[in-house]
C-alpha cells in the first residue's frame, strides 16, 4: 500500500522517509505513525537498504502530534476515555517509536524549522541528527496540559542527563539548534545551502559500513545503560563472537592487510 502521510525512495542503499504533510507541518496523527512503522519494517527486511533518512516536508520536520479532531476508532483527541487514550498511545504510537529506536539500521534525521513534542521526541529517537542553525525544539506537552509521550521520558535523560531533562520536560520553552547542539540532542549543525549534501555524505559513509557490525555496535549502546560493567562486556562478546564470524570480517582484515578500503556485503 502507498503511504498517504509520507513520501518513501530506496536510492544508493539508502531509505528514505519524507514526514508529507506540510500544511499541517508534518503533525503526526494515528494514520502517519502507523505508516512510519510499516516503512521501517519494510526497511529493516530490505538487505539492500544500509540507512535510513528521516526529514520533513515544506521546510519543517514536525510539529509535533496533530490535536485535531480525528474520525475513526484510531483518534485521539482531548477528552478521549483514558482507555482509548491508553491503547492508541501504546499500539499506534508506541509501535512508531519502537520500530525507530530498535531498527537494525542507522535512522539520521535531518531536522530543518520546527520540531516539538512527538516531533522532537520522533528526531531524538534517531541515531544521528543533523539540523540547519533556524531549527527549533521543543518538548512543549506540558503546555499542553499533557505529560511527555512518544519515547521522551528514556530519550532525554540518556541524551542530556537527568536535570536538564527535567528542565526541558518542566518548562517545554524552544531550543534554539545551537543549544541543543550544546546540550547533545543534535550532532551537527549545517547551513541550509549545505546541509543536503553533508548528511548525504555521512548516509554515504554510513551505507559502506558493515552492516552486521552496525547492528551489534547499536543493539550494544542501548543496552549498556542498563547494565553493569560485567554484563556489558558478556553483551560485547556475544556480538564480537558473531561480527567475526561473518564474511565482512573476513574482509575487514584483508583489506587492512592489503592496504585497501573495504568492500562489506552483509553477509
Amino acid at each position: 500500500m502507498t503511504p498517504k502521510t509520507l513520501q518513501i525512495s530506496k536510492r544508493d542503499s539508502i531509505g528514505r522517509i519524507l514526514l508529507a504533510r506540510p500544511e499541517k507541518r508534518n503533525a503526526i496523527d494515528p494514520g502517519m505513525a502507523l505508516e512510519l512503522a510499516d516503512v521501517l519494517d519494510d526497511f529493516e527486511a530490505d538487505a539492500a537498504v544500509r540507512a535510513v533518512l528521516i526529514r520533513g516536508a515544506g521546510g519543517n520536520f514536525c510539529s509535533g502530534g496533530d490535536l485535531a479532531p480525528a474520525p475513526g476508532p484510531e483518534g485521539r483527541r482531548p477528552g478521549s476515555p483514558a482507555s482509548v487514550t491508553l491503547d492508541v498511545m501504546n499500539r499506534v504510537y508506541g509501535r512508531a517509536i519502537r520500530a525507530l529506536h530498535d531498527h537494525p539500521k542507522p535512522v539520521v534525521a535531518l531536522v530543518e524549522g520546527v520540531a516539538a513534542g512527538a516531533g522532537a521526541n520522533l528526531a531524538f529517537a534517531c541515531d544521528l541528527v543533523y539540523a540547519t542553525p533556524s531549527a527549533r525544539f521543543c518538548e512543549i506537552f506540558v503546555r499542553r496540559g499533557l505529560s511527555l509521550d512518544c519515547g521522551g521520558s528514556w530519550l532525554l535523560p540518556r541524551l542530556v542527563g537527568l536535570q536538564r531533562a527535567k528542565e526541558i520536560a518542566f518548562f517545554g520553552d524552544w531550543l534554539s539548534a545551537e543549544t541543543a547542539r550544546e546540550y547533545g540532542l543534535v550532532n551537527a549543525l549545517f547551513e541550509p545551502d549545505a546541509i543536503e549534501s553533508a548528511v548525504e555524505a555521512k548516509l554515504a559513509a554510513l551505507a559502506e559500513r558493515p552492516p552486521i557490525a552496525l547492528a551489534q555496535i547499536k543493539q550494544s549502546l542501548h543496552r549498556a545503560g542498563a547494565l553493569s560493567m560485567t554484563e556489558a562486556l558478556q553483551i560485547e562478546a556475544v556480538a564480537q563472537a558473531a561480527c567475526t564470524a561473518t564474511e565482512d570480517t573476513a574482509e575487514g582484515m584483508r583489506a587492512f592487510v592489503e592496504k585497501r578500503s573495504p568492500k562489506f556485503t552483509g553477509r
